[in-house]
């Protein structure tokens, strides 16, 4: 007799639970998406001990005649594909027809169910992959599927189990990302007996994130649809102040099955780039609708990874939409107030009296140019910069351009001139982005600043309530943007050593060094081997942070430690987020009136205004209505 034999049903489907099925949530997932391409408009899910004990799945599907509920349990037999070339093409969730015998195989089944709108049903009843009765019985239209003793003939898999609570936040997590993926369809789910979500069903994919997350993510979403001829892509993604410390609050569905995929998430991540704190990530959903024969889901036993044929494209079209939508908004966080009371109602406000003249509308601008020329009076700058300032100045300020209108900057006017303030940045394209329209520029509103608190906040006025700033977070902003554009530049003026500065590194540290020593001579940074495990710096760009040459290669190198081989995009960014922390302004560095004013300026002029590099926001606002219920002019 040979060794090589054919293994019994029974074995065969225990081998096969032991892919399928992991967990409750495990059950759930199949059960429910069973119910999904039975056209289910409403599906309840009841656990008890977190599904461990019990676990029941009803819906309103279609349901199944009796011969086709008997089949069910057999493995393989599904309805979904009927020849060879389906399998290139599908559309419904589950299809390779494993589900029932994986779960009968390792648990007591029960299966209810009627396609007649008589109400005749059919009952089965399943023990360890054994039928052991078939009844007819009668119920409405659709399927009831009773899951008992989990793993009660396996019970090595049990232990493997975790706590109640842990099981039900996975099966929660499995039901909230269903109905993310399917917002028409209205979900319920319950454990012993109390209800922990229910989504309404109205195909609403916002209502569906406020019964997940509630009212307070749920107002802080923005609507994302892109759309070209490969792709369909629409869903809402958190504004930067709304963050979660894991990236599994980002849910991408795909032709309606819910799916994991690296490269998306990145692109995603990096749509955001430093809108977010690092650790931090966004809460949000994404529907990608793509022809089904370029998609390949049966690349995992849960389905849970895929293959796309154009995920390139798919990864730059979600990251240039999430981009462009991200400069259409206002992202500064509101601040509440302490006295705020859940479901507070307004009855009274106290009158008050406008003690103030008339002003104008364009007197803030007004009032910050004449500021801004008093500053550049006062400068030792040359003429030809003042002149070119105030020229730029009053192209940012006019209200009345088209918004087709492109600012030019007048770089031939502008010569740089050593600065004898901390805020003297060279005034050429870097305090205006040259070519960007005014509409981008006017996400602020036109704010005055007041005073500093502690040498590290700015207080500052506008039309809308009042402004907190973190000076230290708005000047490393300008400074990152400053950097990122030098460092991609190719040509950079340097500035020469008389006396080289002298790097002592390791064995380890002169490796990277060595490595990475083409990439700081493109940023201008003449490095040189000077034996051993010394290098000495002969010159650097004009704009490199002064006083901090040797430190910032120093930290670039430990960086590169710690990350490996990375690409010259990214190392770029870091390294101009490192020189901006160095250059920029510090806490506890009090500061005048016209300064404060300048630092606002070339703030409304960056291309994000509302955090630092890091992700850290750099204005809180508090509103004007927040401010009277704070003193009790509103009750």
């Amino acid at each position: 007799m040979g060794n090589i034999a054919i293994l019994d049903d029974h074995v065969a489907n225990q081998i096969a639970a032991g892919e399928v099925v992991e967990r409750p949530a495990s059950i759930v997932k199949e059960l429910v998406e069973n119910a999904i391409d039975a056209h289910a408009t409403q599906i309840t899910i009841q656990l008890e001990e977190g599904g461990i004990s019990r676990i029941r799945v009803t819906d309103n599907g279609v349901g199944m005649e009796p011969e086709d509920a008997k089949l069910a349990f057999a493995r393989h037999a599904t309805s979904k594909l009927k020849k060879e070339r389906d399998l290139f093409a599908i559309r419904t969730l589950g299809f390779r027809g494993e589900a029932l015998p994986s779960i009968a195989s390792v648990a007591r089944v029960t299966l209810t169910t009627s396609h007649d709108p008589s109400q005749l049903a059919t009952s089965i009843q399943m023990e360890g992959g054994e039928e052991k009765s078939v009844e007819s019985t009668s119920r409405p239209r659709g399927t009831d599927v009773v899951v008992t003793d989990l793993f009660y003939n396996t019970p090595a898999r049990l232990k493997y189990l975790k706590t109640v609570n842990t099981e039900v936040g996975h099966v929660a997590d499995v039901v909230g990302r269903m109905a993310l993926a399917h917002p028409h369809i209205s979900f319920t789910l319950s454990h012993q007996q109390r209800e922990l979500f229910r989504t309404s069903g109205d195909g609403k994919l916002l209502h569906v994130l406020y019964a997940l997350y509630g009212k307070q993510v749920a107002s802080k979403m923005m609507p994302i649809q892109i759309d070209n001829m490969d792709f369909g892509i629409k869903g809402f993604f958190s504004k930067p102040e709304i963050t979660r410390a894991s990236r599994s609050y980002i849910t991408l569905i795909l032709n309606g099955r819910f799916v994991r995929s690296i490269p998306i998430t990145q692109s995603i991540l990096h749509a955001y780039g430093t809108l977010l704190p690092s650790g931090r990530y966004p809460i949000g959903a994404l529907h990608i609708e793509m022809d089904p024969k370029l998609v390949d889901v049966n690349v995992h036993p849960a389905k849970l990874e895929v293959r796309l044929s154009k995920e390139k494209d798919c990864c730059e079209l979600i990251q240039r939409g999430l981009q462009e939508t991200f400069v259409k908004q206002t992202f500064v966080p509101q601040a509440t107030s302490p006295w705020e009371r859940k479901n507070e109602k307004t009855v009274t406000v106290q009158e008050r009296l406008d003690l103030a003249a008339p002003v104008p509308k364009k007197m803030n601008q007004m009032t910050s140019l004449h500021n801004e020329s008093a500053y550049i009076q006062k400068s030792p700058a040359t003429q030809e910069i003042r002149e070119a300032s105030v020229q730029i100045k009053k192209e940012l300020q006019e209200k009345t351009v088209d918004d087709s209108a492109i600012i030019e900057a007048k770089q031939s006017k502008v010569v740089k001139e050593p600065s004898s303030s901390w805020f003297e940045m060279s005034i050429d394209q870097e305090l205006v982005r040259a070519k960007e329209k005014v509409s981008d520029l006017n996400r602020l509103p036109d704010i005055m600043p007041l005073a500093q608190v502690h040498g590290t906040y700015i207080v500052a006025q506008a039309e809308d309530g009042f402004y907190l700033l973190d000076q230290h977070a708005a000047h490393e902003r300008i400074y990152y943007e400053r950097f990122s554009q030098k460092l991609g530049e190719k040509n950079h003026r340097q500035q020469s050593l008389l006396i080289p500065i002298t790097m002592e590194c390791t064995a380890s540290e002169a490796k990277i060094l060595e490595a990475y020593q083409s990439y700081l001579r493109d940023w201008g940074v003449e490095i040189e081997h000077f034996g051993g495990t010394t290098f000495i710096i002969r010159s650097y760009p004009h704009w490199f942070p002064k006083e901090s040459e040797e430190e910032i290669i120093y930290e670039i190198i430990e960086w590169l430690k710690e990350n490996g081989k990375v690409d010259t995009a990214r190392l770029r960014d870091e390294s101009a987020k490192m020189m901006a922390c160095k250059a920029a302004i510090k806490a506890n560095r009090h500061l005048r009136q016209d300064e404060m004013e300048h630092l606002l300026m070339e703030l409304k002029g960056c291309h994000n205004p509302f955090t630092c590099p890091h992700g850290r926001p750099i204005f809180v606002h508090f509103s004007t209505y927040e401010l009277e219920k704070m003193f009790k002019r509103v009750m």
